[in-house]
């Protein structure tokens, strides 16, 4: 089954790399415009493997890497980084450190996507400010039936989140007509136009490489009304006693938002006459929300009207979660994104290939992580495995893809990474290194016998707190798999023992 880390820089710094994200700039991930991408300078991206190959490379979205202000003056490089972005949109407007030379050709990207400023769309290096920049804030966007927040997080509360306006003398931190909402449009006529412009093209087009990073979903949850002329509201209703009411679902509605953008480029790529010779992808970068994570930056009818009435049910007390939440989207997984816990880093992979032998509706329950789609794709495109000290965790599983029952997998272990914790799967057993200040606690558990991770096979307890089934001999065995185990981690880490076991 799929493994990604379990928080979206991390992901798509794996992604782009094959390396686990403690091989780059920092040792947990780069965000922002603080110091610089996380890819250090010599690493190249699958996207600078393609293209030297040939290809047209087009990165369409959120970056999410970090990066770094172009022309910056040396009295801002130790300031804030809201004093960075404002000195980006209102006078410098370039970055040196995105996807222009990470190998992508054409972009059309956000530095941090919609959740953090700038609030701004580059293309390449460039911030596109036809209206000049502003400061967001709290401030909101109006549509038709209502208001959606577009500015920063603030406050600690998650069932009534507070805003924070704009005051004087605040920097800029956004492009005056910035629509949070509309990202996922954006990001779509992006690609349509892209393969638009292949299909009206004259003579023979290169093949082409292209990320497309959706807005959704990710908070805040501000689905637009209507994709391409589609309602994607979703809406409950609440069984109140005293008051019956139909609400809306802001998260389920970015989830039919992004069920809408990738039909739309799929039958893009139909009726250019690419779908079937086209590689296609569909991968998550972290696992699923809670129901409480669900209602950041949620639709409202004004910004001072409190967030409806989410539930936060733990599985603990019944494993059901409120309607307004809709589906559980970690199903009967333990944790959610930011957990080492299955539900915070399995995902979804999904590959199409028909010309390639992909087989339609096949299953594959290997162990895979997104490093390895850098070597995979390179593979299946015919082209030479990443050169030697690049990619460093990244494994090819064409084979298995192509014919899932032939061999072995690819890959026996997989680290997921979370400095200063970590997790390791190999064969059945999962063991975690959970950092706890200076403290460290190690759980093993056995998922084919335990998927959801409620006994710990190592002492002291298990997760209810009562003693470990497993005693005498069994215990032994154990403690013995949890050694190789980590012995196994730490011989991925390369960083010594004091970041494995602080």
């Amino acid at each position: 089954a799929p493994r990604a880390p379990p928080i979206c820089p991390r992901s798509r710094y794996s992604l782009l790399s094959g390396n686990y994200v403690f091989r780059g700039r920092r040792l947990s991930s780069s965000w922002g415009l603080s110091g610089g991408s996380q890819l250090l300078p010599g690493q190249r991206t699958i996207a600078e493997s393609f293209r030297a190959a040939g290809y047209a490379t087009l990165l369409l979205g959120k970056a999410g890497i970090g990066g770094e202000v172009a022309a910056l003056p040396d009295e801002l490089r130790r300031s804030t980084e809201d004093d960075r972005v404002d000195w980006l949109l209102r006078r410098g407007r370039r970055l040196a450190d995105g996807p222009a030379q990470w190998g992508f050709d054409e972009s059309l990207s956000m530095v941090s996507g919609i959740q953090s400023p700038p609030y701004a769309w580059f293309n390449g290096s460039v911030a596109s400010l036809p209206r000049g920049s502003r400061c967001w804030g709290t401030a909101t966007h109006a549509t038709r039936t209502g208001d959606w927040v577009s500015g920063k997080f603030a406050g600690t509360g998650l069932r009534h989140r507070r805003y924070t306006p704009c005051g004087a003398g605040d920097g800029h931190d956004g492009a005056a007509d910035w629509e949070g909402h509309m990202a996922d449009a954006h990001v779509a006529q992006a690609a349509l136009g892209f393969f638009d412009r292949r299909r009206r093209a004259r003579g023979p087009q290169p093949p082409f490489f292209a990320l497309v990073a959706t807005a959704a979903v990710h908070a805040p949850f501000t689905p637009p009304d209507r994709f391409r002329d589609a309602d994607i509201r979703t809406w409950v209703a609440t069984s109140e006693v005293a008051a019956p009411r139909r609400l809306h679902v802001p998260h389920s509605s970015m989830v039919a938002e992004l069920d809408a953008v990738v039909g739309a480029l799929m039958a893009a790529l139909r009726s250019a006459g690419e779908l079937n010779e086209t590689i296609v992808v569909f991968a998550s970068d972290n696992g699923g929300l809670s129901c409480a994570t669900k209602q950041h930056g949620s639709w409202r009818p004004s910004p001072e009207t409190p967030a409806p009435p989410f539930e936060d049910v733990s599985p603990e007390r019944s494993g059901l979660q409120s309607p307004l939440c809709g589906a559980n989207s970690s199903a009967h997984l333990r944790g959610h994104k930011g957990d080492l816990y299955e539900g915070g880093h399995r995902v979804p992979l999904l590959v199409a290939w028909p010309a390639g032998g992909v087989p339609a509706g096949g299953e594959c329950g290997d162990l895979v992580g997104l490093t390895d789609l850098y070597a995979t794709l390179l593979d299946l495109a015919g082209l030479a495995p990443p050169a030697p000290g690049q990619a460093a965790d990244s494994v090819s599983f064409k084979r298995r893809l192509l014919r899932p029952r032939d061999g072995h997998p690819a890959r026996s272990d997989l680290l997921v990474p979370s400095p200063p914790s970590w997790a390791l799967r190999w064969s059945r057993w999962k063991l975690i290194s959970l950092a706890h200040g200076s403290q460290r606690a190690t759980e093993l558990f056995d998922l084919e016998a335990d998927p959801g991770e409620t006994t710990n096979l190592l002492p002291p307890h298990n997760v209810s707190g009562q003693p470990p089934r497993a005693s005498g001999e069994a215990a032994s065995r154990h403690e013995a798999t949890a050694a190789r185990m980590a012995q196994r981690a730490d011989q991925i880490l390369g960083r010594g023992v004091s970041w494995a076991f602080l």
